[in-house]
């Protein structure tokens, strides 16, 4: 079924009966309708705390032959109109106009037209749910006085859904919006439409999904899991519990072979999903063969021939349907095996295997590894870059971007196990201060501390990074300045590259000269601190070799981190970037680093 969102058109499904009383009758539902509208406009800006910048449009228009019975309004993103239909049930018009009164709100305050997609992904589907879910809250709100059952729109549940895509959008939206309004107020939900969810797992997580990228593949997603396997109850009710931790799944393709990798947030929410999966299989063919399977896997050969499987490894899932058993042992193989990468390095102007890009390195003083920050593919070309030259010699450090400096004592005691992991995080203020799902870092943490490998916290305080975006460096106080240190603002090379890529990340928008000096100010201090932090630890810890983890904005090209630790300490760097499905032919026509590494 398509998302309920069409082409510049937001609407209503009403999907509970409200006894509400009609619009009015035809000889005077002009008049009548534009003065509901003044009287809910104010109804509606006390309940959701947003003013109408100015008053609602509405028509009331014959339904088209054809048409959707189930639609009894739209709101119009090309004409800005509220358009209700001229048979709406008496006992449902004011629940409409309220419902699409809301999304005129939404457009005047948030512009819907950016976040609007008549698409089907999941990401859109995440949008449309904020969108759908905190108009029919509002609604609910505006209403629950004068009729209290109202409420129970709220308490539709996925598992007895019979329509399961309008009671994720209108039902689990409302939820996840009144989730937001109950912690953080209505300026929580606010947030949302700046920046607006992107997985339809995080719609159904009562936390929230901090999502991840796992490698080059379309995304499934939560609400099409559960669609999937919808007809089988016992697998619907396992795989629903499940993706409300889900963070991340791809679909790897190779010709008959179809594997689908995903991710949850906990080893119980993987198996949740295995046992669903094996459900909803094995009842789609009940003449199948159970094969035998080590710990962690379930797999079995169908009467046709083809195998088919999903295993669990920590908090991960693979999944392959193969036309055979040497195709699906192959698929595996590839799912859960080592990392499939191609380097090159710009030096030599060849491609290296591994070891001689591990060898390359060994020539370095400061190794620094650019990330895509969500992306799972990135951290493992990392890890196993760490082990290797650790490997060779283990008397190197490892620097983060993803702590701040003034946590540095916590990171000291976790290394030396006086404080727990769940201890450490919480000291050094991870998910706020960073955010991104740790189950990312997690494992490059864990070899440090395992193999006695110093970390070091890199990053600027959030606190100083705040004022920094907000007013520049210019307007910094003195005290300010100080905590940030010396910074080098004459690198010509720097600066040029830094306008150039902003007057490319805004396309065809002029971007001023003090904006672009700005920004450059900004960029520059944060790269010249966490310079000083790796040059500084380094030196301090007596290390021979510093490995860096930061964005490939702070490290491509060598201008940033690189170059200014390299500056404090004397000496030599090496600077890796790290595609996850790049193309390498243009990568290597300007490399962005010593060393590309693509990996699948």
């Amino acid at each position: 079924m398509a998302i309920l969102f069409l082409p510049r058109v937001i609407c209503l499904l009403v999907i509970l009966t409200l006894a509400l009383p009609a619009v009015g009758r035809a000889q005077d539902k002009a008049k009548k309708l534009e003065a509901t509208l003044r009287q809910l406009e104010k109804e509606i800006a006390a309940v959701r705390g947003l003013a109408f910048k100015k008053p609602v449009a509405a028509r009331v228009i014959p339904r088209p032959k054809g048409g959707t019975k189930g639609v009894q309004g739209y709101y119009s993103l090309k004409d800005k109109t509220l358009y209700l239909y001229d048979d709406i049930p008496g006992n449902y018009g004011r629940g409409v106009l309220i419902h699409e009164m809301v999304h005129a709100l939404q457009d005047q305050h948030f512009g819907l037209k950016k976040l609007h997609d008549a698409s089907s992904t999941d990401a859109d589907l995440a949008r449309a749910a904020l969108i759908e879910g905190d108009a029919t809250f509002t609604m609910i709100e505006v209403l629950k006085k004068e009729q209290p059952k109202v409420s129970a729109m709220l308490k539709a549940s996925l598992e007895k859904a019979k329509n399961l895509r309008n009671t994720f959008l209108y039902t689990s939206g409302a939820q996840y919006v009144k989730r937001l309004k109950d912690k953080g107020g209505w300026e929580a939900v606010n947030a949302r439409y700046r920046f607006p969810p992107d997985a339809t797992a995080a719609i159904l997580s009562p936390e929230g999904a901090n999502t991840i990228t796992l490698g080059p593949g379309r995304r499934v997603g939560a609400l099409a899991w559960i669609e999937h396997f919808a007809d089988h109850s016992d697998a619907r009710a396992l795989v629903i519990n499940a993706v409300k931790g889900l963070i991340a799944d791809r679909i790897v393709e190779d010709g008959v072979t179809k594997s689908w990798q995903l991710a949850f947030n906990s080893r119980e929410h993987a198996v949740r999903f295995q046992n669903a999966y094996a459900a909803f299989e094995i009842g789609q063919h009940p003449k199948v063969e159970m094969l035998h399977a080590p710990a962690g896997v379930r797999h079995w050969r169908l009467s046709s021939g083809k195998v088919h499987g999903v295993s669990v490894r920590g908090s991960r899932v693979a999944v392959v349907s193969a036309p055979d058993g040497p195709a699906y042992r192959s698929a595996m193989e590839r799912l859960e095996g080592p990392l499939n990468l191609s380097v090159w390095s710009a030096a030599e102007k060849r491609h290296l295997s591994f070891g001689e890009l591990a060898d390359r390195l060994l020539n370095a003083d400061l190794v620094c590894i650019g990330e895509s920050h969500d992306n799972e593919l990135c951290h493992r070309v990392q890890l196993q870059i760490i082990k290797a030259l650790h490997a060779r010699d283990e008397r190197l450090g490892v620097g983060m971007e993803m702590f701040q400096r003034p946590f540095q004592d916590s990171l000291d005691k976790f290394s030396r196990g006086d404080l727990t992991e769940d201890e450490m995080l919480k000291a050094t203020e991870y998910r706020s201060r960073w955010g991104y799902h740790w189950s990312l870092y997690q494992p490059i943490v864990h070899f440090c501390k395992t193999n006695r490998v110093p970390l070091a916290a890199l990053n600027v305080p959030k606190e100083l990074t705040a004022k920094l975006s907000k007013d520049g460096f210019n307007k910094l106080s003195p005290v300010d300045k100080k905590a940030l240190g010396p910074i080098d603002f004459q690198v010509k090379a720097h600066r040029d590259y830094w306008y150039d890529r902003l007057a490319r990340m805004h396309g065809k928008a002029k971007v001023s000269e003090e904006r672009k000096e700005r920004s450059y100010r900004v960029m520059t201090a944060w790269d010249e601190y966490m310079g000083a932090s790796a040059a500084a630890f380094q030196t301090s810890r007596h290390l021979r070799r510093m490995i860096v983890l930061a964005g490939s904005g702070h490290i491509d090209l060598g201008f940033g981190i690189p170059g200014r630790a390299a500056k404090r300490t004397g000496g030599k760097t090496a600077t890796v970037h790290v595609a996850p499905g790049g193309d390498m032919t243009k990568l290597t026509a300007a490399p962005p680093a010593d060393f590309v590494v693509v990996v699948r």
